[in-house]
């Protein structure tokens, strides 16, 4: 035991008392390992960038202002280049994380966490955390987050969430049916389920925000041909199918006060095949009597039956405003119809494990009523969340945008994720075999890089300037490459520019780029070298010109970072 006198003893106690009474009195807290994650300790010598990979990127057309992004590296370093330019700017992210079973699913520095290892939940909760902090740095004032998890970490990530995004923010938890039954217990209990937490960045903004899921969207049936004043309407049919539940109890004659015909339901030739009214006779009295129900008046009529109720729209659209936490229970949403699509997509199976279905991110960014939405997936996996984007563009007319990140281990980037969203777009599969017919979409790849981070501050914004061309494109949207050179860049997409400029020390350079900006038709925003967030507007002055600065805020907010990581925040 170390020797303490008088004095040392005092200033002990009275930091154990600071640390006690700064200590948080409700909440989730949790060991912090001295082990930390090697590709967090990695940002604070190095900057990360992204880097394009042009053999892999799939363009339709520079016109296409569709443009989708993957990149491939470590999440963290992913979502830190994100913050550089697109902070409060995403407005759907859905992510799948690891769900901690403790059966090889969720590696920390490389390594397998276990069922021996005495952090399993801490080193989970680090891990998150950094990331969620990240993401939430992402979303913009409506902007919500999905996160897929199972029974494993539940109760964890709840806490987590409500301490980075608030407890108010917390909307709702959908409950999904996973999987037709795997036994995952040593009590031989089916898991049928996981779940889905639903937060928004700021509860305040997104209460003005319309939620959506409607289950019948094509109104074009409905009318108001006899000027009900109940509004438009259309039949419906009466009988229903009672797969269980109270069969029998809805089973009462109905007549035709015209033609004087009565009517009963089919009688049930098995099990399979119940058949009885909707409602109940008190019920569909009450409709009679308000008159809902509608009796053809000659034998003339279409259909098997001389009568029908009159279904409103303003029924339907008053109970598709109330979404049921239990939506996701249907069969659609299990994870055999992720593996099926897999194998659709690559004609072979084992492609992918516990692929989630596209169903599912296609019901939940249908939530949104948000057609242009910047979608954000950064546990991409094998980019289920990209297809469900396409598809959901394709059928509701929207112009929504993904950035998905994963990492390239096993070479699922490049042999699952990468192959799996070219297929959806050119509609042709690896193998050359017709898997569709296409989605008008482009897609760059990226992957992560690193720059030293310079004792000189100067010296390390002047190296990162000239890797910032991608982060710029991502940025403006502005992806076709036009013309480069040693000291600048051009990109365009129809008539929208983007110049980069890297070298502002030497005038007849410079003199030379700006006349190429001033020459150049259409909308030009140009990025210039400063050693501040400053730039004299008077260099290139044009009426469609816009001058903004790099790279200084990029290293801010890099540094940042650094200083959360280091705070261990």
């Amino acid at each position: 035991m170390t020797d303490f006198d008088a004095e040392q003893l005092i200033k002990q106690i009275k930091e154990l008392e600071a640390e006690l009474k700064a200590a948080k009195k409700y909440g989730l807290v949790w060991d912090k390992e001295d082990n930390k994650e090697d590709v967090v300790l990695q940002c604070e010598t190095h900057i990360p960038v992204l880097v394009e990979d042009k053999t892999k990127k799939v363009v339709v057309s520079d016109l296409c202002q569709n443009n989708n992004v993957l990149i491939e590296g470590d999440n963290y370093h992913s979502l830190t280049t994100l913050n550089y330019i697109l902070k409060n700017s995403i407005d759907i992210i859905y992510i799948d994380p690891p769900y901690n079973t403790l059966i090889n699913d969720f590696k920390y520095n490389d390594k397998y966490v276990g069922v021996d290892d005495g952090y399993k939940h801490s080193k989970w909760l680090s891990f998150m955390q950094k990331r969620l902090k990240l993401a939430r740095e992402l979303l913009n004032d409506n902007g919500v987050i999905f996160i897929s998890i199972d029974e494993h970490e539940f109760c964890q990530l709840k806490l987590l969430c409500d301490e980075i995004f608030g407890e108010s923010n917390f909307v709702e938890c959908f409950t999904r049916n996973s999987s037709s039954g795997e036994k995952t217990s040593i009590y031989s209990i089916n898991t049928n389920q996981d779940y889905v937490l639903f937060y928004v960045k700021r509860s305040a903004s997104f209460k003005a925000q319309k939620l959506i899921k409607g289950v019948q969207k094509d109104f074009s049936e409905y009318s108001n041909p006899d000027n009900d004043p109940n509004g438009p309407w259309k039949k419906d049919s009466l009988v229903i199918k009672i797969d269980g539940g109270r069969y029998g109890y809805a089973r009462y004659p109905i007549t035709n006060p015209y033609t004087g015909e009565t009517y009963l339901p089919p009688v049930a030739l098995d099990e399979t095949d119940r058949k009885q009214w909707h409602y109940v006779e008190e019920t569909f009295n009450k409709l009679l009597e308000n008159g809902q129900v509608v009796f053809e008046k000659s034998k003339n009529y279409k259909g098997k039956y001389g009568f029908y109720i009159k279904k409103y729209l303003k029924d339907v659209t008053n109970s598709q405003s109330n979404i049921n936490s239990l939506f996701l229970l249907d069969s659609q949403y299990q994870n055999a119809n992720g593996t099926r699509m897999l194998k659709k997509i690559f004609n072979k199976n084992n492609v992918f494990p516990y692929s989630k279905p596209v169903s599912l991110v296609k019901s939940l960014i249908d939530l949104i009523d948000n057609k242009n939405a910047v979608v954000l997936d950064f546990f991409a996996g094998s980019g289920t969340t990209g297809q469900a984007v396409l598809e959901l563009n394709n059928e509701d007319g929207g112009s929504r945008k993904f950035i998905l990140c994963t990492n390239n281990e096993s070479s699922i980037c490049e042999e699952v994720t990468f192959p799996r969203l070219k297929t959806v777009i050119t509609g042709k599969r690896i193998d050359g075999s017709k898997y569709s017919s296409g989605l008008r979409a482009n897609l760059y790849y990226y992957h992560t890089d690193f720059i030293k981070d310079e004792n000189n501050t100067e010296q390390a914004k002047y190296n990162l300037v000239e890797k910032v061309d991608a982060l710029l494109c991502i940025a403006e949207n502005i992806f076709a490459l036009k013309e480069r050179n040693e000291y600048s860049s051009h990109f365009a997409s129809g008539d929208r520019h983007l110049f980069i400029y890297n070298d502002y020390y030497n005038s007849i350079k410079f003199d030379e780029f700006k006349n190429r900006v001033l020459n150049t038709k259409g909308e030009a925003i140009v990025y210039i070298y400063s050693s501040d967030n400053n730039v004299d507007e008077t260099l290139i002055q044009g009426d469609n010109v816009t001058l903004k600065p790099i790279p200084s805020k990029i290293y801010e907010i890099y540094k940042e970072i650094v200083e959360d990581i280091k705070r261990d925040e």
